[in-house]
């Protein structure tokens, strides 16, 4: 929570990292436990951001930061999307292309770099583990993996190099 707070450069901004931070925490162990992101998380999540982020800009006057975060949420989401339809029970679930929109909604108020950094430390981390994880016996090929708290601390570690650009 520290780092959204470092991070925000105005009331606003913190109050969305903030939202966005109270839907993540169970968002994190909800995934781990159930490999499963509820609705009831994801969504007020992504809207909370938005609607944040809205504020922000009727304030500052400065709407190029919630058009970034738009535009950086609607590419992403829709890749995400597409993603989970076409490859079904073998690819990311549409569970993980909520809690996307929400992530890249927030990132993307400090730009392209930051919302899609996030989801590339996600995936790494992910990816990373999944090698330790089959090299070690302890899953079969073919197992899921909960993309949810890869995205979730990939967004923490993105907002931690934020920090001290933010307040500088």
């Amino acid at each position: 929570m520290a780092i959204v707070v470092l991070a925000a450069p105005t009331i606003p901004v913190l109050l969305a990292g903030l939202w966005w931070v109270g839907c993540a925490v169970p968002l994190v162990f909800i995934d781990a436990q159930v490999h499963r992101l509820p609705d009831v998380l994801t969504l007020p999540a992504a809207a909370g951001v938005f609607a944040l982020l809205a504020v922000d800009a009727a304030v500052t006057d400065q709407w190029k930061h919630v058009l970034s975060a738009a535009i950086c949420a609607a590419v992403a989401t829709t890749v995400f999307v597409s993603m989970g339809l076409v490859l079904g029970n073998r690819g990311m679930g549409l569970g993980d292309a909520k809690l996307i929109l929400s992530v890249t909604a927030l990132l993307g108020w400090w730009g392209w770099g930051a919302a899609y950094g996030a989801v590339f430390l996600g995936s790494l981390g992910a990816g990373l583990m999944g090698v330790v994880l089959l090299a070690s016996g302890r899953v079969r090929p073919g197992a899921g993996i909960p993309m949810g708290p890869f995205f979730i601390a990939g967004t923490v570690v993105i907002l931690a190099v934020t920090a001290p650009a933010a307040s500088g």
